[in-house]
């Protein structure tokens, strides 16, 4: 199997389980999203007055980019399932009844999103859901990606300038409350058998992000010194517990191994424990140091929407917008002005809450290792 292949199985293997994960945790956070909807006394509700308040008060560059709008509709590749339902309750309704501009979203058949990002396959759509890594490869590549006016304070520049509505994941552990007499508090606890015995879940072998950051922070390495990642060494640290570990397939997997026993703790997005918190299960995150991820809609080479686009992109940016969406989903927001728009519990449950610890390498360095880290993972389970 040549690199080419291997990177694409890795990142159909990846789309597999956002998008199996966000359908399954579209049932669990379907309640809250209906709330959010329909409630006035959360605070974090988008209701037709509240829409109409905060379009007397918005910026007055977004009010340009508004009034600039000739399109009538935007068309974005989605996974769906509970991130799709999110948006849609934070950002496209109130997007749409505010410029009159249809969110038009559509399912991603295998690598079409990324082939049209960078320049493989002809643009059909404004934006895609992405990662940052990606769309610095697609800036690189053979039409550089357009350039936005409004963009995100926490995403990195050379990500921001060309993507919107981002969001962090935090890759954390997690297991059910009471399985061990004390509490897990770190990566080196994770990989303790001895100390809280019980089977791993850990992702299949087309799915490598956060896992050798994971390993080699258990293995004593300290944060600043994790990158460039020594994968020989953390690959052996994986080894050291191989026989404990189940693999999971899809994220729906994660909740059933926990909730029967199969699993004493899993490694997973912190969203997929708060959606099994949702579901009724006791589940304790570890905090200690999560390891970030970030996830983003990437503007597409001639976007046919793109004055629409260019509005969108700053309606995301708008600090309630983005909180409201955090409220929804439990990812960190894109913008330091939303942890204002939330309370102290609702920061807390956040993976990029300020000043938490965390590690998120840089998406420049994520660029240059992908092809190379999915090839080493598909050695490794061989």
């Amino acid at each position: 199997m040549d690199d080419q292949t291997q990177r694409w199985n890795g990142e159909l293997s990846r789309r597999t389980l956002l998008k199996r994960g966000s359908a399954t945790l579209g049932v669990l956070a379907l309640p809250g999203v209906l709330a959010a909807c329909g409630s006035s006394d959360d605070g974090g509700s988008t209701t037709a007055a509240t829409s109409a308040a905060r379009a007397s008060t918005e910026p007055p560059e977004l009010t340009r980019l508004i009034e600039a709008i000739r399109s009538d509709e935007v068309i974005i590749g989605s996974f769906g399932g509970t991130t799709e339902e999110a948006r849609k309750a934070a950002f496209w309704d109130s997007f749409t009844e505010r410029t009159g501009v249809k969110i038009r979203t559509v399912d991603i058949p295998g690598s079409l999103g990324d082939d049209m990002l960078l320049g493989k396959a002809p643009t059909r759509w404004d934006a895609v859901h992405s990662s940052g890594y990606m769309v610095i490869l697609a800036d690189g590549g053979r039409k550089p990606l357009p350039t936005l006016e409004m963009t995100e304070d926490l995403v990195p520049p050379e990500v921001a300038k060309s993507s919107f509505q981002s969001f962090f994941m935090g890759y954390v552990p997690g297991y059910i409350t009471g399985t061990w007499d004390e509490e897990m508090a770190g990566w080196a606890d994770f990989f303790d058998t001895r100390k809280f015995p019980g089977k791993r879940a850990w992702p299949n072998r087309y799915y490598f992000e956060g896992t050798r950051e994971a390993a080699l922070l258990a293995d004593g390495v300290t944060p600043e010194d994790l990158y460039p990642l020594d994968v020989e060494r953390a690959n052996a640290k994986i080894k050291s517990i191989w026989d404990d570990m189940v693999f999971y397939e899809a994220y729906p997997q994660i909740q059933q191994f926990l909730s029967s026993g199969t699993v004493a703790v899993a490694f997973a997005p912190n969203g997929i424990f708060a959606g099994a918190r949702k579901q009724g299960l006791d589940v304790t995150i570890d905090w200690t140091l999560p390891l970030l991820s970030l996830n983003n809609m990437a503007v597409m080479p001639d976007a046919p929407n793109l004055d629409a686009v260019q509005a969108l992109a700053g309606w995301c940016a708008q600090p309630e917008r983005a909180a409201e969406f955090a409220r929804l989903t439990n990812y960190g927001p894109p913008v330091r002005a939303a942890f204002d728009e939330m309370t102290p519990e609702e920061v807390r449950n956040l993976p990029n809450a300020p000043g938490r610890d965390t590690v998120m390498p840089t998406d420049k360095y994520l660029s240059e290792v992908f092809e190379m880290l999915a090839a080493d993972n598909q050695k490794l389970f061989s």
